[in-house]
């Protein structure tokens, strides 16, 4: 099935469209202005947050996902580690212990994450 285009025009200042030559000058002849207009606009698009549709909106919703994740599991492991260094009548003071120390280590797990995603 053919996919109906939709035509927009749009105008721009004497620097834009000067500016959109030069760089239409540097690729390859099957670039046209309108190809990268279209992915000028896509980009756009794509990095909008509210947009159900966008990588940004995806991309945030799927961290959210995996930090809610992240949470459960690291204090699932907690809990573990409490139990390997204690023994099975420790159970009710492994989970309270692993709950104390959970919020601090999920606390460091964030930050960690925080920098790396800042310095990409």
């Amino acid at each position: 099935m053919a996919r109906k285009s939709i035509r927009r025009s749009l105008s721009m200042t004497p620097e834009m469209a000067e500016r959109l030559n030069q760089i239409v000058s540097t690729k390859p002849r099957n670039i046209t202005e309108a190809d990268l207009i279209r992915e000028a606009i896509r980009r756009y698009l794509d990095e909008q947050e509210d947009l159900v549709g966008s990588r940004k909106h995806f991309q945030r919703s799927f961290r959210e996902r995996i930090d809610q994740i992240e949470e459960a599991l690291g204090f699932q492991f907690n809990v573990l580690i409490y139990l390997l260094a204690s023994d099975e009548q420790h159970l009710r003071e492994a989970i309270i212990a692993a709950k104390q120390d959970g919020e601090s280590l999920q606390a460091q797990i964030k930050a960690v994450r925080e920098l790396k995603e800042s310095s990409d």
